[in-house]
């Protein structure tokens, strides 16, 4: 029955975007910038809401028959992308929605690529934002997802996302990551000049756009090349795929990063729940609106971009976190290690995931909301692409050291370290109490200041961190199916 959905409705087929935007023209916030602006009902994506279904129930088809019906003689539009752009490794994604909600169709539009070729679609995306229910059904042997009752793009976007993720690790060996990617052309501790593919992590406000955009001023030859800031696909080879053709970034920043709230402002921007004030001057720092306003932006107009999406080499990942008990930055022992601190996920909930918990310590498997089941066979996937590629993996610290009140670690500090990372300048010292190495020296900087053992005392630090490689053992233990070495390399 659900095939109907993508046969029986009466279908606009793949508008143009001038022509998506033009049909959207009704949601447009006036503003100076003669820029989209959208503000949607449900501001933020599904996740209490969302259902993960391996067959189809005599509910569900009668759930199905009641939405066919509903919807039968609206007017829809059908979009067909690309998630990625390599003949090698891409999705080809078929998304419809009611032609009310053309904003949807045009921002989908703009995310991604034109597709190339004739083929079946992978991934199948209905979307049914005024149905009167909340819910996001998802089938994985299906590659379909439908949503009801959010008109909020993200949901639509990762709805993709997450299922090409799912075929990635399933269907064909690899593993999708939530991480951006980028390219650092750097000169060596040998003075020599280097390429060095990174992939960075990092659930919201650890630094993951941050980093992943920032050029660390770097001046010709050196320089870099910035590729993702969300999704990559990593292979059995050791190189990643990219998957958007531009970026979704969270607003809530922006204002303090130049590169992107030029891009943010730029006429071939899309804006989402982000305020206008009555003059119509766009203020990303005001949150009356959301404090999750997202843009879309042309991934050109942010300084060091290039065409290409697909890094050919991956050789180092950057797990960012926020704590405050850890050094700036620790180098992890092996793929086994890696693996184990990919399962942990590990950071503190700031105050745009949850206000009344900021500081508390939060865990998301891979840093990443979006696998669908068994977290655990990403984690022995990551193990095993890691055993057969010399991909060193860091943690990055960028909350504080002390506590809420306490040391914070500046984005200037943490920049300078990841560019030493990029060098492989850093000298590293195995510390018995935190079970990886730390930096004993960094090259332009004192990380004195940054020494928890100063800060809390030598006892009472090796104390707590006993106490904590014992909870992330514990931690471990809910995953049976996870490999014993990555269990025991904590």
């Amino acid at each position: 029955m659900w095939e109907k959905f993508f046969t029986d409705f009466s279908f606009m087929e793949n508008p143009e975007l001038s022509d998506l935007r033009q049909m959207a023209k009704k949601d447009e916030i006036p503003n100076r910038y003669g820029i989209p602006v959208y503000h949607s009902k449900i501001k933020s994506r599904s996740a209490k809401f969302t259902e993960y279904h391996y067959e189809i129930t005599p509910d569900l088809e009668t759930l199905f028959q009641e939405v066919f019906q509903h919807y039968q003689s609206r007017k829809w539009i059908k979009v067909e992308r690309n998630i990625g752009q390599s003949p090698e490794n891409s999705f080809r994604q078929l998304y419809i929605v009611p032609s009310e909600y053309a904003r949807l169709a045009f921002m989908m539009t703009h995310n991604n690529f034109d597709p190339v070729g004739q083929k079946d679609p992978d991934i199948y995306i209905a979307a049914f934002p005024d149905w009167p229910d909340r819910r996001i059904l998802v089938f994985p042997n299906l590659h379909f997802t439908m949503i009801l009752g959010s008109d909020y793009y993200g949901e639509s976007k990762m709805a993709g996302l997450r299922m090409a993720m799912h075929i990635m690790r399933e269907e064909r060996g690899g593993i999708g990551l939530h991480a951006g990617s980028k390219i650092y052309r750097v000169k060596n501790a040998q003075g020599q000049l280097t390429e060095r593919g990174a992939l960075i992590f990092g659930l919201s406000g650890t630094g993951k756009t941050t980093i992943s955009v920032n050029s660390h001023n770097l001046v010709a030859p050196e320089g870099v090349e910035i590729l993702q800031d969300d999704i990559n696909m990593l292979t059995t080879k050791g190189n990643s795929y990219g998957t958007e053709k531009n970026f979704y970034v969270k607003t809530d920043s922006v204002s303090s990063t130049p590169e992107l709230q030029d891009a943010c402002l730029a006429e071939d921007a899309i804006l989402e729940n982000v305020y206008v004030s009555p003059e119509g001057e766009i203020d990303f720092d005001n949150m009356s609106i959301s404090t999750n306003g997202r843009a879309v932006i042309n991934r050109r107009r942010i300084p060091n971009t290039s065409d290409r999406i697909d890094l050919p080499q991956v050789n180092f990942f950057l797990f960012n976190t926020r704590r405050y008990d850890i050094p700036p930055v620790g180098k992890l022992t092996g793929p086994a290690q890696a693996a184990a601190f990919f399962m942990l996920g590990e950071s503190t909930i700031t105050s745009a995931d949850d206000p009344t918990r900021v500081g508390e310590t939060t865990r998301v498997v891979g840093f990443d909301p979006f696998i669908i089941n068994k977290p655990e066979k990403s984690g022995n996937r990551l193990y095993e692409i890691l055993s057969n590629h010399p991909i060193d993996v860091y943690i990055v610290n960028t909350g504080k050291i002390g506590g809420l009140d306490g040391i914070k670690i500046t984005p200037e500090v943490t920049l300078k370290i990841v560019e030493n990372i990029a060098r492989g300048t850093i000298k590293w010292q195995y510390n018995e109490d935190l079970g990886y190495e730390i930096p004993v020296e960094v090259p332009g900087l004192d990380l004195s200041r940054f020494d928890p053992y100063r800060i809390y005392g030598k006892e009472e630090y090796k104390n707590m961190m006993e106490a904590l490689r014992n909870d992330r053992r514990k931690h471990l233990q809910q995953f049976p199916d996870l490999y014993d070495q990555i269990k025991e390399s904590i």
